[in-house]
Parts: structure tokens; sequence; C-alpha cells
């Protein structure tokens, strides 16, 4: 999705976007693919961009649910933000599963609680 399209997007298809470049980003990573998951990351980063200025951030909570651990643990490190015990939760959970996922739960809760989280 472009810039312009983010921008012209509902909400309801701006959270279909981020969850979609989640799972993308998380198939990148897997298949060693770093062209692919930074472009998904781009993604990830418009469409969160864009609802946190609409102030409909809050509406990316229902992925903390997701089967896909790339979309919960994504949306988690997000959630720090702006619903912090519900994302730390998540991503408490997901750092102890054995993998990646693991280690990127990790890294997001070290960060969040020595305030060195960025937010784009």
């Amino acid at each position: 999705m472009s810039v312009r399209n983010v921008q012209g997007a509902s909400i309801e298809e701006l959270v279909q976007e981020y969850e979609q470049a989640a799972v993308a980003y998380g198939q990148a990573l897997s298949s060693a693919n770093h062209r692919a998951a930074n472009r998904a990351h781009d993604r990830i980063a418009g469409a969160y961009r864009e609802l946190r200025s609409r102030a409909a951030a809050a509406q990316l909570l229902p992925l903390l649910r997701s089967e896909n651990e790339n979309v919960r643990s994504i949306a988690a490190a997000h959630a720090l933000e702006f619903a912090p015990e519900q994302g730390e939760l998540v991503l408490q959970e997901l750092a102890t599963r054995p993998g990646r996922i693991r280690t990127r739960a990790e890294y997001a809760l070290k960060a969040w609680r020595e305030g060195t989280l960025k937010f784009p």
C-alpha cells in the first residue's frame, strides 16, 4: 500500500494491511529474504503511523490474539506505546517460546523497559 493509499484507507483496511505485512515479514525472515523483510517492515510502519495519526492504534489490539506469532509479536511491541500492560503480557508469553520469536520478544521487552524502544 503506497503512502497515498494509506492516507485514504479506512481503519479496517489499515489494520488488514498491518496484519498482512506482519505475516509477510515473518515469512521473509524465515526464508532469510532481507529485502522482502524490509519492504514488509515499511508496510507495517506506514500502517501503524497512519493508525496512530488517527488516534486509532488501539484497533490493533485484536491482533494480540492472532494465531500467527509474528502478527502477535509485532502488534504487542507496538501496543507497548498505547496499551503497555496488554503488550507486555503477550511479549512475555512469546519470550517463553523457542526460536526467533523468543529473541524478538525479549529484545522488545528489554528495550521498552530501558526506555530505548522507538516507535515508527
